[in-house]
């Protein structure tokens, strides 16, 4: 039989290693043949890394075949080839010259059933998604990548796959700390993940609150009624969000944040954080605060070790001498200090 390739009197052995690999591409992708993808584990990383846009290109086609959610073989091929092609993405680095590919084979995967088909267990494109998405942003810290990859990203958060969606949000909030102009723009997908139940992306509104605040005040209400329902860890960053917005000195928003802060109080865990937003609030609304005196009094004898920050909040609203005496009195003394607050 004769050979279609093999090694002429000019080629040099990396050329035939390059006809090789590429070759050994071409066949497991092109003839879906599951037992030489074990092969491509064979070859360097480097003698690789020129076809993986290629290669990612014949996935994509593979995976978007109308039998492919029932057809072992080629969901086994395709999952070594992915396996394969990642690691050689990272271990070249090379991630920005085949990001392209690699997203697209990304947002293809959202034309297919993403909703775990049983307990647990995902959808054969769930499981493409799932494992290009690290590979994609764990590059969080590149701006070209993320630029490409985030308009993709957001898009999972709304598919019915609550794995996905926990990992696509662990690396958004990544993402948000390098690159927060780019999750700005999408700020409304983000908050109505939020209030659908997705709080661990709370911790990405500090950060695109300054490039877009206006679709975080148009739902800070709802946003507010999720706090009993936090974990401490979203709860506080609940909290820093309001700090970020106070800051910004608008009226509105500071109506809105009073009484929950105020309701709020009362819990330990926060109490000081609370403080020191109502501070900010004080510095620039005073006249917001003047109702909830009597209820800022009762939390300071509830909590002596806020002396410092509630004399400050009632020097701001210029209660000075009332926080004074309300601090210093005794017990006896109760009826007189309820007369002057």
């Amino acid at each position: 039989m004769t050979e279609t390739y093999g090694p002429g009197p000019a080629e040099s052995p990396l050329i035939i290693k390059l006809l090789i690999m590429h070759q050994l591409f071409r066949l497991v992708l092109g003839q879906k043949d599951l037992s030489r993808a074990g092969d491509l584990f064979s070859l360097d990383d480097s003698e690789i890394e020129d076809s993986l846009t290629e290669a990612l290109e014949q996935i994509k086609i593979i995976s978007s075949s109308l039998d492919y959610q029932t057809n072992n073989n080629d969901q086994a091929v395709v999952e070594i080839c992915i396996t394969r092609i990642t690691t050689a993405i990272r271990e070249t680095e090379s991630i920005e010259k085949h990001a392209e590919a690699l997203v697209g084979l990304w947002d293809s995967c959202l034309e297919h059933s993403l909703r775990p088909s049983g307990k647990d267990e995902d959808t054969p494109h769930a499981k493409i998604a799932s494992d290009i998405m690290s590979c994609i942003l764990q590059n969080y810290n590149r701006p070209p990548v993320m630029a490409l990859a985030i308009p993709i990203a957001v898009k999972f958060l709304h598919r019915s796959n609550k794995e996905l969606c926990r990992n696509m949000s662990n690396y958004l909030s990544l993402a948000a700390i390098t690159k927060a102009d780019l999750l700005a723009n999408h700020t409304d997908v983000i908050v109505k993940s939020i209030l659908q139940g997705n709080a661990m992306l709370l911790r990405v509104l500090p950060a695109v609150y300054e490039k877009q605040p206006q679709p975080i005040n148009r739902h800070l209400t709802e946003l507010l009624a999720l706090m009993s329902q936090l974990e401490q860890p979203e709860q506080y960053h609940l909290l820093r969000l309001l700090h970020v917005a106070v800051k910004r000195k608008q009226p509105e928003v500071a109506q809105k944040c009073i009484p929950f802060l105020i309701g709020h109080l009362k819990d330990s865990t926060h109490n000081d954080v609370i403080l020191n937003i109502l501070i900010e609030i004080a510095g620039y609304e005073p006249v917001a605060l003047n109702g909830f005196l009597p209820m800022l009094k009762e939390i300071g004898e509830r909590f002596p070790y806020l002396i410092g920050q509630m004399a400050r909040l009632y020097g701001a609203v210029g209660h000075v001498d009332e926080v004074q005496i309300q601090l210093e009195e005794k017990e006896g003394n109760e009826t007189e200090v309820t007369k002057i607050f």
